[in-house]
């Protein structure tokens, strides 16, 4: 059972989503990169994880595990999307939604948004398919 947050999870991760016709389908066209922070949280998270994802026509081209938030000014990326440990938890357990997060600013969301607006019809999927993963959260017993 991976761990959350971890290059093991990551890895699960991006392996079910490829398996998915449904997602990559929904992926399709879409290239611009992105990096994910999911920030330290005192006794839960002691240090951030750091992720950068280039997607090409519905597939990670390239992920690599950064070592702190600022590596990703390296790569530049498109989107930076950060929030708190506790956030991506919530995102992963189904109990915080992910728009309404963005709204109340518990997600920070770098980059142009109307792409990402347009691609709301595809809401829920990633969310179905990384159900799936048996995840330990480093904070759980």
């Amino acid at each position: 059972m991976p761990e959350f947050p971890s290059r093991a999870w990551c890895e699960e991760a991006l392996r079910l989503l490829e398996a998915d016709p449904e997602t990559v389908r929904a992926g399709r066209g879409w290239t611009a990169d992105i990096g994910v922070v999911v920030d330290a949280e005192k006794g839960k998270l002691e240090r951030p994880f750091v992720v950068y994802l280039r997607p090409v026509d519905g597939k990670i081209e390239r992920w690599e595990v950064l070592v702190d938030p600022d590596d990703l000014d390296e790569f530049d990326p498109a989107y930076r999307i950060r929030a708190p440990y506790s956030v991506w938890k919530g995102f992963l357990l189904g109990t915080v939604d992910p728009i309404e997060a963005v709204l109340r600013r518990r997600v920070q969301v770098e980059g142009e948004l109307q792409p990402l607006v347009e691609r709301m019809q595809h809401k829920g999927l990633a969310e179905r398919v990384l159900d799936r993963i048996e995840t330990h959260f480093v904070d759980d017993p």
